[in-house]
């Protein structure tokens, strides 16, 4: 679904309204490659020049945009929810096992999920760590 902002021809989400008045404006005159580069980032972040402008500006580790944050939370999100799954299954292999003394052949790919997810949440705080926001 298109936001409002693309029916209009603006690219992006604009700032929240400020408690302050915003009386400061700035002129900033860039080349064609500049301008290219600044419209991919915003496109890419999903805001405006402006923002992308001040929000870089104004932010102490550019390292990191805002897109790059929420690639991040997304597969964390998505981490969750496989563990939650191979949770579930252990569940239910417990539960057949305690009642019938025997041990479902599932239990061998249950672990082996359970393992890999292990692994992957091991090198998640690594990853979010060694995130560049190099879009330009």
């Amino acid at each position: 679904m298109a936001s409002r902002f693309e029916h209009q021809g603006r690219l992006g989400r604009r700032r929240e309204n400020s408690v302050l008045p915003r009386s400061g404006r700035y002129v900033v005159k860039v080349n064609a490659e500049e301008q290219a580069a600044l419209l991919r980032l915003a496109a890419h972040q999903n805001v405006s020049v402006q923002r992308v402008l001040v929000e870089s500006a104004l932010r102490p580790d550019t390292s990191v945009s805002r897109a790059d944050i929420q690639e991040l939370i997304t597969a964390l999100f998505g981490l969750s929810r496989q563990i939650s799954a191979v949770g579930v299954n252990l569940n239910q292999i417990a539960k057949v096992a305690n009642a019938t003394g025997d041990v479902p052949e599932d239990l061998t790919a249950a672990l082996a999920g359970l393992r890999g997810l292990y692994f992957k949440t091991e090198h998640a705080p690594d990853d979010v760590a060694s995130v560049k926001g190099d879009f330009l």
